[in-house]
């Protein structure tokens, strides 16, 4: 998983479509100004092949991509489908968050795609 947590770390995701879109995120976020620190209030991922779904180790050891502390029937947060690949808003706490860029060519298990396709929204 790549995490991006600066601007200048988009440079790393290979994605074009996908790299203006976090840029322009974080564009957006950074128009509110210095309370908004993306290591206080999140930041983004880059989901990879072979990322396990399960690695409470992910996301600070505070939960995993499948199973959520606040509501077992519910994993995400939301789910925007942007044409080949998945934005997902996992919540870590009442303020922190993170946004995990899920591309649709990778091999997932077959759970999470079920998931992501459950709760997309076009």
């Amino acid at each position: 998983m790549l995490l991006i947590r600066q601007i200048e770390a988009t440079a790393q995701i290979l994605d074009t479509d996908m790299r203006h879109w976090v840029e322009n995120q974080f564009r957006t976020l950074q128009g509110y100004g210095k309370q908004w620190q993306p290591d206080e209030l999140g930041w983004f991922a880059v989901w990879g092949e072979g990322d396990d779904p399960y690695d409470k180790g992910l996301f600070l050891g505070v939960r995993n991509l499948l199973q959520s502390p606040y509501d077992p029937t519910a994993s995400f947060e939301i789910v925007e489908d942007h044409g080949h690949f998945y934005a997902v808003i996992v919540l870590l706490s009442d303020l922190l968050s993170v946004e995990v860029l899920i591309p649709k060519e990778l091999t997932l298990k077959s759970e999470m795609r079920t998931r992501l396709a459950q709760w997309s929204s076009p």
